[in-house]
């Protein structure tokens, strides 16, 4: 369970009463997120919440974002590989080559420095993509 607010801070504790009051014995475990677990939680909120805004599959803005921004930082230092992904795709379409994006592990596979490079660039080129905004009057 992921604890990131007050809200599920309090979600979790009624989760582990009620489990302790089935079970009456718990192993929990504690676990700070790591800066690249936060960059890949972003990313896949950011998919998520613009996918939506545009009433488009995620899957779509996911493969896009992967084929134009992260395929190119993932390959940038390792030119075997990227010739065997420029032979791959050099013989498809504009959509295969999207498509072709589906179950790539790529934003788990970046170090911090990448995915950071990879959110910059998600940033720049979604700029017209408008964070819903918290109603500050209810606090």
């Amino acid at each position: 369970m992921i604890v990131n607010s007050e809200e599920s801070a309090k979600e979790c504790r009624i989760k582990i009463t009620e489990e302790f009051k089935k079970h009456k014995y718990l192993a929990v475990k504690i676990q700070k997120a790591t800066r690249l677990q936060i960059q890949n939680r972003w990313v896949n909120l950011f998919y998520s919440m613009v996918s939506r805004q545009q009433g488009n599959p995620r899957i779509t803005l996911e493969n896009e974002c992967k084929y134009s921004y992260g395929l190119p930082i993932m390959l940038r230092d390792d030119p075997q590989m990227a010739s065997l992904w420029r032979k791959i795709l050099s013989n498809l379409t504009h959509k295969e080559r999207r498509l072709a994006m589906t179950g790539v592990k790529m934003t788990s596979d970046f170090d911090v420095a990448e995915c950071g490079e990879y959110i910059e660039q998600l940033i720049l080129n979604y700029n017209d993509f408008e964070l819903p905004r918290p109603d500050w009057r209810d606090k």
